[in-house]
């Protein structure tokens, strides 16, 4: 799907994939009524006219039972101890890459505008730790132990985001890298929650820049590595757990189309 699989080595070249503008005018008009931050973002992401739905995406080990408005889904591939040498192969990450934004193209067909990433394993916020050092410099490592190690081991030969992602990631991370590689790729909003959704928002946003206007945090507190690599991006936070930033996020559609029927 899109623009096809996604080359992961550190010294190869890769495709493009083209990220949809946001709509500059139906953001413009919503910052010029006074509206959130939420409301705001999605005028830019959903477009004036554009689809009203969320859809909760859960990455773990293991797939769990669907619930309305929420997909849980299993990685792809496992992850390896970084500390003893890269977590996944070229290839491994390619298929959980493409997971992700084979997920995306299939939330775009069902008319879905936002999906909310989320990933709870502890091994996946151990991963984001040494990530978000990486990312953003700081040092984040001091209460993590293996992601101290794994940044020592691996830090030195890492090549850009996909790189990274290859060396120090978690199927997981890699899936949710793909599902907002695959929003941005599909005009979608991609609001990521936790410090595993955030390391994959930004290896996402390393690997295409002009994805970041289709991306929104959900706050933290008290995470240090999500704090951090929302402060990286950019973006705007709005609540504090991912049901919550799926709520905030249907609110909004649900306001935008009372609007509209209100105006029409």
């Amino acid at each position: 799907m899109g623009a096809g699989a996604l080359p992961v080595g550190e010294h190869r070249r890769r495709p493009p994939i083209p990220i949809v503008p946001v709509d500059e005018r139906a953001r413009a008009a919503a910052l010029a009524d006074g509206l959130g931050d939420v409301a705001v973002w999605l005028a830019g992401v959903a477009g004036a006219e554009g689809p009203a739905s969320s859809r909760l995406v859960c990455v773990g080990p293991e797939p769990g039972a669907a619930a309305d408005g929420v997909v849980r889904i299993a990685a792809p591939v496992t992850s390896r101890d970084p500390t003893a040498g890269p977590a996944m192969t070229v290839g491994e990450v390619a298929l959980a890459v493409d997971t992700g934004r084979e997920l995306a193209a299939r939330a775009a067909a069902d008319a879905i505008a936002v999906l909310v990433g989320a990933a709870p394993a502890t091994g996946d916020a151990r991963a984001a730790i040494a990530l978000a050092a990486h990312l953003t410099g700081r040092a984040l490592a001091d209460t993590a132990p293996d992601a101290a190690r794994a940044l020592a081991l691996h830090g030195p030969q890492i090549n850009g985001p996909l790189g990274a992602l290859r060396r120090l990631g978690t199927g997981p991370i890699a899936v949710l890298c793909g599902v907002a590689l695959g929003a941005g790729e599909r005009g979608l909003g991609f609001a990521f929650h936790g410090p595993a959704a955030a390391a994959a928002a930004a290896l996402a946003a390393g690997i295409e820049l002009d994805l970041r206007a289709r991306l929104i945090a959900g706050a933290t507190p008290g995470e240090r590595a999500a704090a951090a690599l929302v402060a990286h991006l950019g973006v705007p936070a709005v609540l504090d757990d991912a049901g919550a930033t799926a709520a905030a996020v249907a609110a909004a559609l649900m306001r935008r189309d009372a609007d509209r029927a209100r105006d029409a």
